[in-house]
């Protein structure tokens, strides 16, 4: 009979008992001693809860369209996909149809349609164990992370222009950072370039190209990547995960002012030193071809006439052509104008949204007042810190810790009030823009100012497309049920509005 085999390892690290070799081995051995004719392998790296599995799904389809029935040789249950999703479930109908049969080879259970009830329990069974197992890892892994981030060490690979020292025993010898010799003076000049104000990000991935910078693996940097290290904490001394600050114990390249400059810069809070103004463009970012995918970028000519330009980042393209914004606006406007919803329809909508407006604004309450308890607290516990030194109770070293640990979580605790403060407005703003839209969405934009009708775009349009010319695009619900359709089925309210 013929047979597949499926062999899976977490990470590239296991130890030699579960790696690929070692599974693909065993089932081999299996299919000798069972005659069984091996006619496909497949081996995946990666987690089993990680998400997409293609190499797994491409498994699925392969068995699927065998004319007989065919064995899957799995090393064990752990091995196969601990939890029950779609294509683990199709597995289960192949079987249930008879079509194929799972033979697990460590353990040498057969997996059938015939299976009694007390297989069935012991398949469960090494199903909760498997679940059970992956589990004890999660925690494993997050306790670690935990430890890591209290002690200061850094998780994972340094960011460019520092190094991590090597380590014969990865288990025993702790991590240690130190700054790249070679790169460390280049990325700490992208942060003083860009604090001055007089460079673009881009500009800012030239000049530095240009002296000599390389990624760790020799290639150039991205625009992409020059953003994500002027926005990168680590470099003045702290290190965030899951958005939370943690001081690590790692050298600092900046200073915390150098890097404060920065921001404020590309928050766009600081005048640039340059005599350059940026102008802004409402359809910047948010326009790609239909045909190749390049996007458009704006150029200003005579110094009033807007033009997308394709990018050509694709290659060359018969249909990306240079076009006028004025001409992309009038046909955003055409299709606004198409959006028509009857009053009883409206009304429904206006009372959904401020039952969504009640409930968020009881949430926001809520979690202001457990982060307002705790930011006392903390204050009260750096005004502690501080007796204590004023009385000699603790030495300056204590005190400096002391206070260094409270004024991060202190940080911390700022940040997600901000946060809350922002999405209670964001809430709020969404929520009224959202029934102006639905009552009359062509004469809001026509009045807005550019800022707003970026906003209106954005709420609008999830893709927006250049066909040679012609606008192509698609509506975010429940806005499309109502475009050029005045007869279609009514909104129910609940409906996710996608923003």
């Amino acid at each position: 009979m013929k047979a597949v085999i499926f062999a899976r390892v977490s990470s590239r690290d296991q130890e030699d008992g579960h790696s690929l070799d070692a599974q693909i081995q065993c089932c081999y051995e299996y299919a000798i001693k069972k005659n069984f004719k091996v006619i496909e392998q497949f081996k995946i790296v990666e987690s089993s809860t990680a998400t997409g599995r293609p190499e797994f799904s491409k498994m699925v389809n392969f068995v699927k369209g065998q004319k007989d029935k065919i064995i899957v040789l799995c090393y064990g249950v752990d091995r196969l996909q601990r939890d029950f999703d779609e294509q683990y479930i199709e597995l289960q109908r192949l079987i249930k149809q008879g079509r194929i049969e799972i033979h697990y080879a460590k353990s040498e259970f057969i997996e059938h349609k015939d299976m009694d009830s007390s297989d069935k329990f012991r398949k469960n069974l090494d199903v909760l164990l498997a679940n059970d197992y992956r589990n004890k890892i999660s925690d494993n892994v997050k306790r670690s992370a935990r430890k890591k981030l209290a002690d200061g060490t850094i998780l994972g690979d340094s960011p460019l222009g520092y190094l991590n020292s090597k380590r014969m025993d990865k288990k025993k010898e702790k991590v240690n950072v130190y700054i790249d010799p070679l790169r460390g003076s280049l990325v700490k000049k992208m942060f003083e370039d860009y604090a001055t104000g007089m460079y673009s990000m881009n500009e800012i991935r030239l000049r530095i190209t240009e002296e000599g910078l390389r990624s760790k693996k020799g290639c150039q940097i991205g625009k992409s990547q020059v953003e994500q290290i002027l926005q990168n904490p680590f470099y003045y001394g702290y290190m965030k995960y899951n958005d939370i600050l943690y001081k690590h114990v790692h050298p600092a390249l900046i200073s915390k002012e150098l890097y404060d400059e920065c921001q404020l810069v590309r928050q766009g809070k600081r005048k640039s030193k340059s005599k350059r103004t940026q102008k802004p463009f409402v359809l910047k970012g948010l326009l790609k071809c239909h045909h190749c995918g390049c996007g458009y970028s704006p150029e200003l000519k005579k110094e009033k006439y807007v033009y997308m330009r394709p990018t050509k980042s694709k290659g060359d393209c018969s249909y990306c052509h240079h076009l006028s914004e004025e001409k992309i606006l009038i046909q955003i406007e055409d299709v606004l104008k198409g959006i028509k919803i009857p009053d009883n329809i409206l009304a429904e909508l206006n009372t959904e949204l401020k039952k969504s407006s009640a409930a968020e604004y009881e949430h926001q309450i809520q979690e202001s007042n457990k982060l307002q308890t705790q930011y006392q607290t903390i204050q009260t516990r750096i005004k502690r810190a501080r007796e204590l030194f004023l009385d000699a109770q603790v030495s300056k070293e204590e005190y400096d810790e002391m206070i260094t640990g409270l004024q991060a979580e202190r940080h911390n605790v700022e940040v997600r009030l901000q946060r809350l403060t922002e999405a209670d407005d964001g809430f709020n703003k969404s929520l009224s823009t959202i029934f102006a839209l639905a009552s009359k969405a062509h004469d809001l934009f026509k009045s807005s100012e550019l800022e707003e009708k970026r906003r209106i775009i954005t709420i609008l349009f999830p893709n927006l497309e250049m066909n040679a010319g012609k606008l192509m695009f698609t509506t975010r619900k429940p806005f499309d049920v109502f475009l050029n359709m005045p007869h279609r089925p009514k909104w129910l309210p609940g409906q996710d509005l996608n923003l």
